[in-house]
């Protein structure tokens, strides 16, 4: 993906200064090293110590296995568009937060094919989820990092797309180039509620906070709501292995749902799209 003592887009999360790679490995101007993985990508994250960071393989896995039915094409499609829309030609994107890549190939792909020179960066911190970018996509430049300490340079960055991750606004200012375009998707109330109704006595609606974000102007938002049809006990349980909900929902919740053949679902989602001011 880069040349033999190239610059990397990602940047030394320790001092901020350029990455450089001879293909095996990146090095800073300050000696920092990082080790290129066999899949690809650089592990860039600065709280680096053992045990699991983000989803861990089973929550990635189920979330590969649901997505790749198409069960979120609507919204991947929309974001899609809009990234065409707002990312300059020869631009840079970058997917913070991005899970096993499936919203990043999507936007990749379609870049790719309009001009072919746009940079898609992508970080995540679960090495698991990245490892899967790194294998589905060798075009995206991928790394392990954290959303509080995004691997970019100062005003380096077209577009950032934030799609259900954590949200940490300094960074993604500190990372947009002025005039820079935010793209955010968001669970709307109605998301998944037919799932809660069979895994909660009180299921409830998701909470949808004000749209205001100091830094930035929001210049256009739309809603996003589509049923899906789950036809087989391999795709429910995919959709409540990928949530939160795998872990905090009693076994007698989680057996009613296994015993399950098929499930019609609310997806509900909200798209925002903010200029940096």
């Amino acid at each position: 993906m880069t040349a033999e003592n190239s610059n990397l887009p990602f940047v030394c999360p320790k001092c901020r200064g350029e990455l450089i790679t001879d293909g095996r490995a990146a090095v800073c101007p300050s000696r920092h090293t990082y080790d290129k993985s066999r899949y690809g990508y650089y592990n860039l994250l600065l709280t680096n110590v053992g045990g699991t960071h983000g989803d861990n393989r089973e929550m990635v896995l189920a979330r590969r296995a649901f997505l790749a039915e198409g069960n979120y094409q609507p919204l991947a499609s929309r974001i899609c568009e809009l990234t065409l829309e707002y990312t300059p030609e020869c631009g840079k994107l970058l997917d913070a937060g991005c899970g096993e890549g499936y919203y990043t190939d999507f936007i990749e792909g379609a870049l790719f094919d309009r001009d072919g020179a746009t940079r898609v960066l992508a970080f995540d911190i679960s090495k698991d989820a990245v490892r899967e970018v790194a294998r589905k996509n060798p075009r995206i430049f991928t790394s392990v990092a954290g959303c509080y300490d995004m691997p970019v340079g100062d005003g380096t960055v077209n577009t950032v797309v934030n799609t259900f991750s954590p949200f940490a606004r300094e960074e993604i200012l500190r990372a947009l180039k002025d005039g820079g375009i935010l793209i955010m998707a968001i669970p709307e109330r109605d998301h998944l509620y037919e799932l809660k109704e069979l895994l909660y006595k009180t299921p409830y609606k998701n909470e949808v906070k004000d749209s205001a974000l100091e830094g930035f102007s929001l210049i256009y938002d739309e809603r996003v709501t589509f049923k899906m049809e789950l036809r087989s006990p391999e795709s429910i349980l995919s959709l409540f292995k990928m949530t939160p909900y795998a872990y905090r929902t009693p076994r007698e919740a989680q057996q009613r749902l296994t015993s399950l053949r098929t499930l019609d679902c609310t997806a509900d989602f909200h798209i925002f799209v903010y200029r940096k001011d």
